[in-house]
């Protein structure tokens, strides 16, 4: 049976008695939890505990101390996406479903061709952390995903560096340059950055910037995927190949 699972902060894990409050409290009312049920309750950052109900009231529910649980559900592989936002709730939808597919980081991309610029304006960091951290409780995970602030094209291409291997598909990109062919016998990847346009695509001088910093520029198929599409196809490519997505 899948037990309840509530995701809390370290410092909330810490605190001589531990307690659900807020949007967790009022989800343990609409589930019907009462005294002597059993739950589970990560920190975000890998931890699980169980824990059960000692007291139930409007305002919290209050816990036993949790005992550590053994637990493997994270990939070994770490997936950052920079991934350039379109208008609506697109880029909401993206990070729910990477969430549940195991992306470890997003991080919003500025380009030549995006639809959203941020300029001054402060982003939605708290709307986007918190439905990364709805995800991660409804889909069993123990991590959260970090949604990073913004940045620009350049600056996310400076940072390819740090991953085993960055990857940015490309429409224009030839036929020889295909997912299978380039990447088909890379091994030994334990973090991979992945670069996803807006529905405009990548300018060409981006791409040669991206060349040049030691992005593998890849083809996706011969059908031109919408961002939000194509965003979530390569973490899930990338988990395939490298990660535990497929078992």
């Amino acid at each position: 049976m899948n037990l309840p699972r509530f995701i809390l902060t370290p410092a909330d894990l810490r605190q001589e008695t531990v307690r659900l409050t807020g949007p967790d409290a009022r989800h343990a009312h609409v589930l019907r939890l009462q005294v002597g049920d059993e739950v589970r309750v990560c920190d975000g950052q890998g931890g699980e505990w169980g824990a059960r109900i000692t007291a139930v009231s409007k305002q919290a529910v209050e816990l036993s101390r949790p005992t550590p649980l053994p637990v493997e559900v994270e990939p070994a592989l770490q997936v950052t996406l920079y991934q350039s936002p379109a208008r609506g709730d697109k880029l909401e939808l993206i990070i729910q479903k990477g969430t549940e597919l195991g992306l470890a980081r997003l991080v919003p991309m500025e380009t030549a061709h995006s639809q959203v610029h941020f300029g001054s304006r402060l982003p939605k960091l708290k709307r986007w952390q918190e439905i990364a951290r709805q995800a991660a409780r409804q889909c069993g995970r123990t991590r959260v995903p970090e949604i990073a602030a913004p940045i620009s094209f350049a600056a996310a291409v400076a940072e390819a560096k740090q991953a085993d291997l960055a990857i940015i598909p490309f429409e224009s990109a030839a036929a020889g340059d295909s997912w299978k062919k380039q990447l088909g016998q890379k091994t030994n990847v334990r973090t991979v950055s992945l670069y996803i346009g807006p529905e405009g695509g990548f300018a060409e001088s981006e791409i040669e910037l991206a060349r040049q910093a030691g992005i593998t520029v890849v083809s996706l198929g011969p059908r031109i995927l919408r961002t939000e599409t194509a965003g979530l196809t390569v973490i899930a490519l990338a988990l395939f190949q490298w990660g535990d997505l497929g078992g």
